[in-house]
């Protein structure tokens, strides 16, 4: 159902108001970021807008998103949130030998209970990730790469059962893969969201970072 928008909207709070719906699909029904802001067009203004209305950028809605997850999420937010660094962390154990970096929701602090572990890994054949995979016995599938630029190939991964701890409703894993020099490019995920530590901040994690990042966390 669509409500009326009132003619003295101006375009800035029509736009906020359409990440913040947006937002609240993301954390609510776990759409991704271009479903949630295609619904949040019709939810707000209607099937007619929505062919004609420009759509928010990434950066606001995923503002708007951790303004929700920090209001309506609370304690329980920031739990769920610690637990799947955690999965992370073993995750990134695993594939250690691969380079790999965190990077998405679950880094920047915007991951809900329908979030799945990005990772990039950085080596030169992507083959080998395929190859260590089998012989672990891992059920995966290869899937045509769009994101980030430059990838070889991106690989879904249900996680082995033994790097998951006492989850029982664990995120599976998205690896990119990217050539090892890649490494050197700077993230670009990074927030300018002052609320954030450098770590989150970056929009890309190592191994070492996502380790003093929980370690902080536990210390605070």
């Amino acid at each position: 159902m669509t409500r009326p928008v009132p003619a003295s909207a101006s375009h800035e709070d029509l736009t906020l108001e359409l990440a913040a719906t947006a937002a609240r699909l993301i954390a609510e029904d776990g759409c991704d970021y271009a479903t949630a802001k295609r619904k949040a067009v019709q939810l707000v203004i209607g099937e007619a807008g929505a062919t004609k209305r420009r759509l928010p950028e990434n950066d606001l809605v995923e503002s708007e998103l951790r303004r929700y997850l920090r209001t309506f999420g609370g304690d329980q937010h920031a739990a769920l949130l610690r637990r799947l660094r955690g999965v992370a962390l073993r995750a990134m154990e695993y594939f250690a030998q691969f380079n790999p970096h965190l990077v998405g929701a679950i880094l920047n602090g915007t991951a809900t209970e329908h979030s799945n572990i990005h990772l990039h890994l950085f080596t030169d054949s992507a083959k080998d990730v395929e190859i260590f995979l089998l012989n672990e016995g891992v059920r995966f599938t290869v899937e045509e790469a769009h994101e980030p630029a430059g990838a070889l190939e991106s690989i879904h991964v249900q996680l082995p059962r033994r790097l998951l701890g006492t989850e029982t409703q664990a995120p599976d894993a998205v690896l990119s893969v990217l050539p090892t020099n890649a490494v050197r490019i700077a993230s670009r995920f990074r927030s300018n969201d002052v609320s954030l530590s450098p770590t989150e901040r970056s929009g890309r994690a190592s191994l070492t970072a996502l380790r003093t990042l929980l370690s902080a966390a536990d210390a605070a």
